[in-house]
């Protein structure tokens, strides 16, 4: 063969292989991922394997969840508390035991999750997350049994009996002389004003210390821009639950001096309640017809129903209501809570 047809043969071999390679990687079947069909290496375990799939199922979802000492393992394991469906000797007989206090067609009502909600050995700082995620693991395991995704489970909401209750006067007069509204405007003792004003350097509404600082008196639109604002913060039937009194008492959110923030929540109760005290209870007319009461977190929220999540690495509902903290309620381990920072308000429903 002459050079030049042994170059031009070597080019077109070359160009030749390159459009095979080409070939099989576009080419071909989809990827799939292949299902778990076998437990993870357990190295405590060495009892007797999962006598079927459900078992499995059981092991794989719930029980390595479950089975620790700092969850459901440091009591309800071999020769523990009953049911023993966290023991770690025998899958099986933990299996058995499970199946008493779960509920694979509606798992957020089974026992466990019931239990674990009401805070009891929750390993989470909130109980509704350590529901949920249990929830999720329960889930899992029935897989057919239950519903592939969040679906919306109406409940009948709590009988609540309509009475009397205590309702904001139209004027202000109450208001602008209460020692809440000092309180708050009251820049020595509290902490409101430094953000809770229209006035304050780092404005934060809602301006419920709008006005001029104590004992200084205020205009009369300061002191109906307060008084519209701090309404829902605070509760008249029952102060104690006042949002001032929960941010300082449970939230530790701008305490002032060197009393701590219980002592703080305190002063701020007996403010709200001497203004409470003030106010009549409106009563219901009894010639009326009254149905039963039902308050916003009675409610079922609608919002992210029917979604299927069975593959969800990463779940955020924000139910908690309180504190600082996102759970991650995907179920997965281990949980991707996020931490907030900032001013943060959590809104009912």
């Amino acid at each position: 063969m002459k050079p030049m047809q042994s170059k031009l043969f070597n080019w077109f071999a070359a160009a030749a292989a390159v459009a095979a390679l080409a070939g099989c990687s576009s080419g071909g079947a989809p990827t799939v991922v292949n299902p778990v069909t076998s437990a993870p290496p357990v190295s405590d375990y060495t009892g007797p394997a999962s006598s079927n799939a459900d078992v499995q199922a059981f092991r794989i979802n719930l029980w390595e969840n479950i089975k620790a000492n700092n969850r459901c393992g440091g009591c309800h394991n071999a020769g523990g508390q009953t049911p023993q469906f966290a023991r770690n000797d025998d899958v099986n007989l933990a299996y058995q035991a499970a199946n008493t206090v779960v509920n694979l067609t509606m798992p957020d009502q089974s026992r466990l999750v019931t239990k674990v909600a009401s805070g009891h050995n929750c390993w989470l700082q909130s109980a509704s997350a350590c529901g949920d995620t249990m929830t999720v693991w329960i889930r899992n395991w029935a897989g057919a049994s239950a519903t592939g995704g969040t679906t919306i489970q109406l409940q009948a909401p709590a009988i609540r009996e309509v009475g009397g209750s205590k309702s904001f006067p139209a004027d202000t007069d109450l208001f602008a002389g209460s020692a809440v509204y000092r309180l708050v405007r009251d820049a020595a003792t509290a902490n409101c004003m430094r953000c809770h004003s229209s006035n304050s350097a780092a404005q934060q509404q809602p301006f419920f210390a709008e006005g001029a600082a104590a004992p200084a008196i205020p205009t009369q639109l300061a002191i109906d821009t307060a008084y519209a604002a701090i309404k829902s913060k605070i509760n008249l039937d029952n102060p104690a639950q006042s949002r001032l009194v929960v941010r300082l008492r449970d939230e530790f959110h701008n305490c002032w001096g060197n009393a701590g923030c219980a002592s703080n929540a305190d002063t701020m109760l007996a403010a709200i309640n001497e203004l409470a005290n003030q106010i009549d209870v409106t009563v219901v007319n009894p010639q009326l017809l009254i149905s039963k009461g039902l308050t916003l977190y009675d409610g079922t929220v609608a919002a992210g129903g029917n979604r299927f999540e069975s593959a969800t690495i990463a779940k955020y509902e924000f139910k908690t209501g309180m504190g600082n903290i996102a759970y991650d309620t995907s179920g997965h381990e281990p949980a991707l809570n996020l931490t907030m920072s900032g001013d943060i308000t959590w809104v009912g429903g």
